[in-house]
């Protein structure tokens, strides 16, 4: 009875949740830094909207997500009929698979990167075709190199999940305009804003531009703290947008999340707080990791990638043990290797307190 398609897809692995390692460890005060979730949470005037909205949950949803999609349009400088809403991205990618892929297309995916590109491909019978990248970085010209008459799609995460690396602006643009032009290219902005690197480019720029067939995802999940309420959004040309909306679920987007994304999007200095966090964060880990001899990829976004040098998975169980969550790579075909997301100072003191404890216990274990 099941698609043999299904039969290809790898279960997603999750960062574990908190309450569950507390659950089955025994412990409190359990620290998550697996998932580049914002320690932050989501801003007051989000959570006074949430309040707020209570009282009309027995109501469906606005299924246009009218207010919010204007909202959105007006921040962005782009016409309404451009922009999309999901519940989440991974909804946001689902809908634009079922739109657009065939079983006979091929979808061009670098490797390593997140892991729901090559999902909704399998789920739609299409083939991914997966270009490993250089020095962690997706390598465009490969990329290109990958290219048939069946090529439909390409992903590009930018910054990439989960080595943090960018694709620089004058490289991107050279890439978009080799492609033919019948070929899509997802452009998976979701850490957009904790990059400051001056030669990232910007989707949505691109877009203005003239660059047509692309498509821009953005979420709410990372620098507005959002990511249990499921809202996410693409930016693309109107043609592509009015059939997507055929496809979405009438209401996919909840009443919570749609009044909590327009208090996210006036709350200003919460944005500028979560970057500040990030990047104080980002100057904390390198200093203690560059101290510690432990080597890294240097991350535009929430999150660094560390190289443990061997499997990684024991100073993973070791964290795991004194409370602090943490993610193996090991799905994303890095065994050596783990992310972690920048925490608050507490949290990264504390798990830089721990990690010296667990290399000192690893090293005389070893002996």
């Amino acid at each position: 009875m099941i698609r043999t398609c299904i039969e290809k897809i790898p279960p997603y692995i999750p960062g574990k949740p908190i309450e569950e390692v507390e659950r089955e460890l025994g412990l409190s005060g359990v620290t998550k830094m697996a998932s580049n979730e914002n320690p932050l949470g989501p801003s007051k005037e989000v959570r006074q909207a949430i309040t707020n909205a209570l009282d009309k949950v027995f109501y469906y949803p606005d299924a246009n997500n009218y207010y919010l999609i204007k909202a959105l349009a007006e921040g962005l400088g782009v016409n309404e009929d451009r922009i999309i809403v999901g519940s989440g991205l991974d909804d946001v990618n689902r809908i634009l698979a079922e739109t657009i892929l065939n079983p006979t297309d091929e979808v061009v995916i670098p490797q390593p990167t997140f892991s729901m590109y090559q999902t909704v491909t399998l789920l739609m019978g299409a083939k991914p075709i997966l270009v490993t990248g250089k020095g962690l970085g997706n390598d465009l010209q490969a990329i290109a190199a990958a290219v048939t008459k069946k090529t439909k799609l390409i992903f590009i995460c930018n910054p990439n999940n989960p080595t943090g690396t960018i694709v620089k602006n004058e490289e991107l643009r050279k890439f978009l305009k080799g492609l033919p032009r019948k070929i899509l290219v997802v452009i998976d902005e979701a850490y957009f804003d904790f990059a400051d690197d001056p030669d990232f480019p910007n989707g949505i720029d691109l877009l203005q531009e003239g660059f047509d067939n692309i498509i821009v995802f953005r979420t709410f999940s990372k620098i507005h703290g959002m990511a249990g309420l499921r809202l996410g959004y693409a930016v693309a040309e109107p043609q592509l947008i009015q059939n997507m909306l055929k496809v979405k679920d009438p209401f996919n987007v909840n009443l919570l999340a749609q009044a909590a994304g327009l208090a996210a999007l006036k709350s200003k200095k919460h944005v500028l707080l979560s970057k500040e966090l990030v990047q104080t964060g980002r100057r904390f880990f390198y200093k203690e990791l560059d101290e510690l001899g432990i080597d890294y990829l240097p991350t535009q976004a929430n999150f660094i990638l560390i190289n443990w040098g061997r499997d990684s998975k024991e100073i993973y169980q070791f964290l795991l043990q004194h409370g602090i969550i943490v993610r193996p790579t090991h799905s994303f075909g890095l065994p050596d290797y783990f992310r972690v997301t920048f925490g608050t100072a507490e949290q990264n003191d504390r798990f830089f307190r721990v990690l010296r404890e667990g290399i000192k216990k690893l090293k005389s274990d070893n002996r």
